[in-house]
């Protein structure tokens, strides 16, 4: 009877034992659906909106993580200004990378002694998985799990998914970066290399919604080459082209790359800058002057190097500032009367 109850004993072990093997595949099972779910989500994404709106969400709720973040390397990868209203996809500069992944791999933590501080975003941490998102050997980012339970992402967590999934995320990362590419390619002059009349008006709506948010002031400037019709008729239009050209791109090397610098049409140019004091916009001109003198010098034009000019200052976001075509018209109605002033003059 002993021997039949240790038999009965040892089936009933083994059954639960069974029944846990089972579980377990059932839910393996429903981990890598969801896992395709989340991996399909970050392929079809077209923006950072779509990625933090859908598959950081699905990552979350699926496998039940208390905080996800995806960071992306600013120094690697250019994906545009990333909007601080988004709550899973934080910018970081690459350095924090290099110095966080030496050896390229996963970090799994119970504490936050060893965090840096860009990545220490969750209050309630007990434990967190940190891992690179590698392209090419180059690191576009990091994908970060945080959990309140301390044992979540304990030393020998398996990470082996995590990293299938980083290299997916990968995949959406470039292929977002391929479309800003070829995005900013049609805002580009393809005479001088500055920015064309189409960027013109993206950048304006850019910066007066700044503006509006963060009451960020700056400065329209719209330049027009005098008199520069006379050197097409005296030395022919390749020359003209070449003084165009010349100028567009002394121009983007000689200003900051906080100043938008573009070509409106023709010999006229602009400048949107974060400067907004009368004697630095003044300052701005005189620049762009001497680069005009320059060039003539160098290309042996008698002419005289002069620049007329509009401007608009926003500095309080008002009816006649509110959106792209009125800042470009206010300038352009300044640049007008000046031309005309000079005109009379002579």
């Amino acid at each position: 009877m002993s021997k039949v109850n240790e038999i009965l004993k040892e089936n009933q072990l083994l059954k639960k034992e069974l029944e846990g093997i089972l579980e377990l595949i059932a839910e393996n099972e429903v981990k890598a659906k969801g896992l395709k779910i989340v991996e399909y989500a970050f392929l079809l994404s077209e923006s950072l909106e779509d990625i933090d709106a859908k598959p950081m969400v699905y990552l979350e709720e699926i496998f039940d993580i208390d905080k996800s973040a995806l960071f992306i390397n600013i120094d690697a990868i250019d994906l545009g200004d990333i909007d601080e209203k988004l709550t899973h996809i934080y910018p970081v500069k690459g350095k924090t990378f290099d110095y966080f992944f030496l050896e390229k791999k996963p970090y799994l933590g119970q504490s936050t002694v060893n965090m840096i501080s860009e990545f220490n975003i969750y209050e309630n941490i007990g434990s967190y998985i940190i891992a690179p998102i590698i392209l090419h050997d180059k690191i576009l980012g990091s994908l970060n799990l945080y959990s309140k339970n301390i044992n979540r992402y304990s030393p020998d967590y398996n990470s082996d998914f995590i990293k299938d999934l980083c290299f997916k995320i990968a995949i959406s990362l470039r292929n977002l970066d391929f479309k800003k590419m070829l995005s900013d390619q049609s805002l580009i002059d393809d005479a001088t290399g500055c920015y064309n009349k189409k960027a013109m008006y993206s950048f304006l709506a850019q910066f007066i919604n700044r503006c509006k948010r963060y009451n960020q002031h700056f400065t329209f400037l719209i330049l027009d080459l005098d008199d520069f019709k006379r050197i097409n008729d005296r030395k022919g239009h390749l020359i003209g082209d070449k003084v165009l050209s010349r100028f567009g791109t002394d121009l983007r090397k000689s200003f900051r790359k906080s100043d938008i610098i573009g070509r409106f049409g023709g010999d006229e140019f602009y400048i949107i800058t974060p400067e907004t004091d009368e004697n630095k916009i003044v300052s701005i001109v005189n620049k762009a002057e001497k680069i005009l003198q320059d060039i003539f010098k160098d290309m042996k034009i008698r002419a005289v190097a002069s620049i007329s000019f509009g401007k608009t200052v926003v500095l309080n976001l008002n009816e006649s500032s509110e959106n792209p075509e009125t800042v470009f018209k206010l300038a352009d109605a300044e640049l007008y009367k000046m031309k005309k002033e000079r005109h009379s003059r002579r």
